[in-house]
């Protein structure tokens, strides 16, 4: 089969069709490769400000890895400044920030292989750690298992020196308490407060930036979502589908299958080219051209058909 001259035909097909359909505007956020949302995600809307204006229902077509939590609160902000109703649809992935981003959304449409994920920040420190990003929440894992760990310890030198020895309860704490406290706490030794503190505070920008969004939007259930998006998952990548996002309280709808169908088509389109691009699909303009006229005697007459256009609004970046 014959390569696409415009390997985002087959999507801004499904797009403009899907606003028909949905009476929406659907301004499109699609990273491919490496893309995320970052300082271009924000200029191609302030590129496309004007076209926001006299919105009804917007909705965001959202396939995204994550990116910065600061652009992707500032860019939901704006959405619902310049609309009555904004909308999510995802298809495929909205991770990281991009989950931050379905939270200021009135209504959540997740197709059949749709996932948010949780809100844990990613710190890169290549000198440090290594070359993959690394979770903060890392640490305050560690240290929650030392804490349970040295619970079990002091429960475990309790219970031999009262049942093998008969040494009572109150000679035997004292006893076991040195011991857990002599084994972790040479652990403990190795936690630098100073850099904690600071894994602590990212981890409050995702929260507080999210606490913002919920109420924003009046959601009743914001303090558990926040709690568990940010603290309860066991890694980033943990794949939040309908299910899970639906019991944590967020309002998340299915997708229509048809729309679901066309759309997946599409984007496996556009994500086997590594394409990222931001906008509006635009729509067909009717032609200006007066029409023919007819010979007197002959009552029919006919209209030239409108032209088509292929492009789309959204500037298109190479990844």
């Amino acid at each position: 089969m014959a390569a696409l001259a415009n390997p985002s035909e087959k999507l801004q097909k499904a797009v403009l069709a899907l606003e028909k359909k949905r009476k929406s505007r659907i301004f499109c956020i699609v990273h491919g490769g490496d893309s995320h949302i970052c300082g271009p995600t924000l200029w191609s809307v302030i590129k496309r400000r004007r076209e926001f204006e006299n919105l009804d229902t917007l909705e965001l077509l959202l396939h995204s890895p994550g990116g910065h939590a600061d652009l992707a609160y500032q860019l939901m902000k704006y959405f619902r400044r310049k609309a009555k109703t904004v909308n999510v649809i995802v298809p495929f992935a909205a991770k990281s920030a991009a989950t931050l981003m379905c939270l200021g959304a009135d209504a959540v449409f997740m197709g059949q292989f749709a996932e948010l994920g949780p809100l844990d920040v990613q710190i890169e420190d290549p000198v440090e750690k290594g070359a993959e990003p690394v979770s903060p929440i890392d640490d305050f894992k560690s240290m929650e298992f030392l804490r349970e760990y040295a619970v079990e310890l002091l429960d475990y030198f309790t219970l031999n020196l009262v049942k093998r020895y008969g040494i009572s309860l109150k000679d035997a704490i004292p006893h076991s308490t040195a011991c857990a406290t002599g084994l972790v706490g040479r652990l403990y030794e190795k936690i630098d407060p100073l850099e904690v503190g600071g894994h602590r505070r990212s981890l409050a920008i995702g929260e507080e930036y999210a606490k913002r969004l919920l109420t924003l939007v009046k959601n009743p259930n914001h303090k558990a979502i926040v709690e568990k998006l940010v603290w309860s998952y066991p890694s980033h990548d943990f794949a939040v589908d309908f299910d899970e996002a639906l019991e944590l309280g967020l309002p998340v709808k299915h997708l229509d299958g048809a729309q679901d169908d066309a759309l997946i088509d599409g984007l496996r389109e556009v994500m086997s080219h590594e394409i990222t691009f931001y906008g509006f699909v635009e729509r067909p303009k009717a032609s200006t051209r007066p029409q023919k006229r007819s010979a007197p005697k002959v009552k029919k007459t006919t209209a030239k058909r409108p032209v088509q256009s292929a492009g789309i609004a959204g500037e298109r970046l190479a990844s």
